[in-house]
């Protein structure tokens, strides 16, 4: 619009302090254009570039206090006494040992002010050499530097290291996709046993957290002096369970279709035309999706724009209603077919998908949306119809399809009006596998693209065109050329036309820290976190299944480091 001024968000300073691993690999990915707050450009990158980070961590920050956080440090350091010339003054085991040794990934840059505090607090509580900012240190080099270093103590002999590798936990603090990026970093590092992830909920949605007993948003008072050992325990009584994992792949006709994709994605190096990656929360086409593309948009052109929960969700609802949802939009069955397997090695089944869906959601864990129930938990008709089988639970190895409607059908079932009052159930499977192809008008540049997200990372998804799309657009004269010109033209165009294949089966499980004891947030989220602990099963672990005589070991073994240690 003339006369307007393109906003510029400021940028952060560069880090001073380094990993702690040496291995930085900090970058931002391009942001989207935009031209101004109500309405920034959509038009992806010209090619892809591989995220190392989800757009959450990797989004610029303006915050001062993020930038002014880095003057503290750990208020012990100046006066520490190390452990081994303590032993025997107090009760406790012996130097360096931990019943509940935990280290601290956290996304600062989330939750507006909240993460620098919550940075500093955890540095002082729990010194800085466990707590990683995850804008200086990626958890891959971390995590694969701590296993390193505990099996060569274990190859020495110490009993310590393998105590601490089979009962550390992990705390995230940040969003989603902050838990998220440590499920899949300790899955592709293969680390023997995985650590369990425990959730501090700095993002908007906090599906995870919600789903676990983590609370729907962070509370100020639980890193205040009189709360913050209570908190701290929590992260040590938290039960292990299990989640669900889910393999994605998606193949285009040829590799021009992956303009942009997700952190959760990365081209195959084996076959280019395919997309592999995980999810834990859900994935979704449609108008869901377009919507949170525009506010990742949004949070990329204008980060200044998106520095609060409450913000954020504002901005989401703003392009909800944008974004087609109450008027223009095609339905989904313009481009989609749907099947399902409802075994693993079954037959696969065509589901017919109603005309009025506009969105398709598969959902891995009962929170969507920041604490919506869309499946309808509650509602009596559940399992009397032909699509769900089983009460839906995060690690029943099922994944839940279900559609929303028009806008107006979509926000009564985010309102939470009513459990009767939920989104299109179709599904309850194994196995999913989706077609796409771009036929009818072109509304809102439906044609050839569609919208996607997994676990809250939205990308724009280009589709081919249906050969009869493509009749119908183009003059008779160049259609008869086109037949005229021979078998190479010929396939080289059917290879054009051949849909877009979106794939989703069982990946395995993660671990995951349930704070069963004491679930926080407001009641609907301690509702479905109790259902959350009646309907999944707890798994045993090193902490619950620890020896006694451990202690005296542990003690025996840091009084002898102790006394080698000191001159003949």
């Amino acid at each position: 619009m003339a006369g307007e001024v393109e906003l510029q968000a400021p940028q952060v300073a560069p880090q001073q302090n380094g990993s702690t691993t040496g291995k930085e690999a900090a970058a931002t990915p391009p942001a989207a254009a935009a031209t101004g707050l109500a309405g920034p450009s959509l038009q992806p990158a010209a090619t892809h570039v591989q995220r190392d980070a989800p757009g959450e961590v990797a989004a610029t920050s303006t915050e001062e206090d993020y930038l002014e956080y880095r003057a503290t440090t750990d208020m012990r350091e100046p006066y520490r006494i190390p452990a081994e010339y303590l032993v025997g003054t107090k009760t406790f085991i012996g130097p360096d040992v931990a019943d509940t040794p935990l280290i601290v990934f956290i996304n600062a840059k989330s939750g507006g002010r909240v993460g620098p505090r919550l940075l500093t607090v955890l540095f002082k509580a729990l010194g800085q050499a466990q707590v990683f900012d995850l804008a200086e240190s990626r958890p891959a080099p971390v995590l694969r530097t701590i296993w390193d270093n505990l099996l060569a103590a274990e190859a020495r002999g110490d009993p310590l290291a393998g105590h601490i590798r089979r009962s550390l936990r992990i705390l995230a603090a940040g969003g989603d996709g902050t838990v998220t990026w440590l499920l899949k970093t300790i899955r592709e590092l293969r680390l023997d046993p995985p650590p369990a992830v425990a959730i501090m909920p700095l993002g908007t949605g906090n599906d995870l957290a919600l789903s676990f007993g983590w609370g729907n948003a962070f509370l100020d008072r639980w890193i205040k002096a009189p709360q913050l050992y209570r908190t701290l325990k929590r992260f040590a009584d938290a039960s292990v369970r299990h989640l669900d994992c889910w393999d994605v792949s998606i193949t285009a006709p040829d590799p021009s279709f992956f303009e942009e994709l997700p952190y959760a994605l990365s081209i195959a190096a084996d076959e280019p035309r395919v997309a592999r990656g995980q999810f834990w929360n859900y994935l979704s086409l449609g108008l869901d999706a377009e919507a949170a593309y525009g506010f990742h948009s949004l949070r990329e052109a204008h980060a200044w724009a998106a520095s609060n929960r409450l913000a954020n969700q504002a901005w989401y609802s703003w392009y909800s209603c944008t974004s087609g949802w109450f008027c223009g939009a095609q339905p989904l069955t313009n481009k989609m077919r749907l099947r399902v397997r409802d075994e693993e090695g079954g037959q696969w089944r065509e589901v017919a998908v109603p005309r009025s869906v506009r969105a398709l959601v598969l959902l891995n864990i009962q929170s969507y949306g920041g604490g919506r129930d869309i499946v309808g938990l509650d509602d009596s008709t559940l399992l009397q119809g032909q699509q769900f089988k089983r009460d839906p639970i995060f690690d029943d190895g099922l994944i839940e399809v279900v559609g929303f409607g028009s806008g107006w059908h979509a926000a009564l079932a985010m309102a939470q009006v009513s459990s009767r009052l939920h989104a299109v159930r179709l599904a309850q499977c194994r196995e999913v596998e989706v077609e796409l192809v771009a036929r009818g008008g072109k509304v809102k540049d439906e044609m050839g693209y569609t919208h996607m997200q997994v676990d809250g990372e939205p990308w724009r998804q280009p589709i081919p065109a249906a050969p009869d799309a493509l009749r119908a657009r183009r003059p008779s004269f160049l259609q008869q050329q086109q037949r005229d010109s021979g078998g190479a033209a010929q396939q080289a165009q059917q290879a054009q036309q051949r849909p877009v294949v979106l794939r989703v089966s069982h990946g395995g499980q993660s671990e995951m820290l349930f704070n069963d004891r004491e679930p926080q947030g407001i009641r609907r989220a301690r509702k479905m976190a109790a259902r959350g602990a009646a309907h999944s099963q707890v798994q045993p672990s090193e902490l619950s299944s620890l020896p006694s005589t451990l202690h005296s070991l542990v003690a025996a073994a840091a009084q002898q480091k102790l006394s080698a240690a000191q001159p003949q």
